[in-house]
């Protein structure tokens, strides 16, 4: 039995691939599926222009190069991994540049040197930008926005009955070696693959050897509340750096659109207490968006832990991580859109299963919500 323990973007595209090749495993997850950096996430499947926004391509934009038409594959049903039922909130993202003469640069040299990612597009045929107030420029990027609810339900539906409710406590071990779990509602024997974010450092703690050293960077995003509806906003705000002023996409709760922001605004805003970055985030937008005049409701901010493996510097890791360190593999899949490519590597390393172990009587793990509704 391959032992799956965290449940979110990571852990259940591992367990779906290997259904898909029929080999016996199941995902224990504590809380609910998705629950954490997943759902917490943008939805948006980027292949690395963010990073390069500067005109540079950086090796983060290489290593994330292929994994959107790696998800448009599965979207569509092909490959191992079955996709169809999981809706997409819009098929591309946009770049835009406001009139500041640093980011219409900005936005050439990208557009110059990224021609094969990006195209530059008229705002007439995009209702949040077919307005006379909007000066900069506009970019199309095929790079899918996933509606997250609909992503969890999917993997749901495709691991029936291997998905359980518990919280792992510890580890069984034999002669230092890893040979399965303890946990709240019971043990179980296998090869354990952790993939649970923020919840792998205090799990590797308790083990003996060398084992990777787990990072957080905090990222404090903002959600405006609006009292009457826009045209519908998933990208970039271009700055003046690599990574984007402002990124923004948009949800519906309860007959009220809501529109969420990250960005700059939410790695810068991490020092910043709720009270300032509140009104740093309704500027931000006021000016990202100030053609279209948002009437903000209420702006709350929602402060999450991006989990990933150590780095010398603390910056954000290239691509994601995969070890074996104890007869366990560790895992941390970095973004939402590398949960492929963290499959691929994990795969080579398990070993055959000779036996049909059966799952156990469990407690069915619930499904997330949106984190920061």
């Amino acid at each position: 039995m391959k032992i799956i323990v965290g449940g979110g973007i990571s852990g259940l595209w591992l367990a779906a691939e290997l259904k898909s090749r029929d080999i016996p495993c199941c995902v224990i997850e504590k809380n609910a599926l998705g629950q954490g950096q997943t759902l917490a996430s943008q939805g948006m499947i980027h292949g690395g222009t963010k990073y390069a926004l500067d005109g540079r391509l950086s090796k983060a934009a290489n290593e994330i190069r292929a994994m959107p038409s790696r998800w448009k594959k599965a979207l569509k049903g092909e490959g191992s991994v079955d996709l169809r039922s999981v809706q997409l909130a819009r098929e591309d993202q946009l770049l835009w540049s406001v009139e500041s003469v640093a980011a219409k640069l900005m936005g050439f040299f990208a557009s110059k040197n990224m021609r094969s990612r990006m195209e530059r597009i008229d705002p007439r045929n995009e209702a949040a930008f077919n307005h006379p107030e909007f000066k900069g420029h506009l970019y199309r990027l095929s790079e899918p926005v996933l509606r997250l609810d609909t992503l969890i339900e999917a993997f749901t539906e495709l691991l029936d009955g291997q998905l359980f409710h518990a919280k792992v406590t510890g580890f069984l071990t034999r002669n230092g070696s890893v040979i399965g779990i303890k946990t709240s509602a019971g043990q179980m024997l296998g090869d354990v693959i952790m993939t649970a974010g923020e919840g792998t450092g205090s799990l590797l703690s308790t083990l003996d050897g060398r084992c990777p050293q787990m990072q957080l960077r905090p990222l404090a995003m903002a959600v405006c509340k609006l009292a009457r509806p826009i045209p519908q906003v998933f990208g970039h705000q271009l700055g003046v750096g690599s990574t984007p002023k402002l990124s923004v996409s948009t949800h519906e709760f309860e007959g009220a659109q809501y529109l969420y922001l990250g960005g700059q605004l939410a790695e810068e805003g991490v020092h910043l207490d709720d009270h300032n970055l509140r009104h740093r985030a309704v500027c931000a937008l006021s000016e990202a968006l100030r053609w279209l005049e948002p009437a903000i409701e209420t702006t709350r901010i929602f402060r999450i832990n991006r989990a990933e493996p150590s780095t010398d510097e603390g910056n954000r890791p290239d691509t994601a991580f995969v070890t074996k360190c104890n007869n366990l593999i560790v895992t941390w899949p970095t973004k939402l859109a590398l949960a492929p490519a963290l499959a691929d590597q994990v795969l080579p390393m398990l070993g055959i299963t000779s036996d049909s172990p059966s799952h156990p009587h469990w407690p069915i793990a619930p499904k997330g919500i949106y984190p920061w509704a």
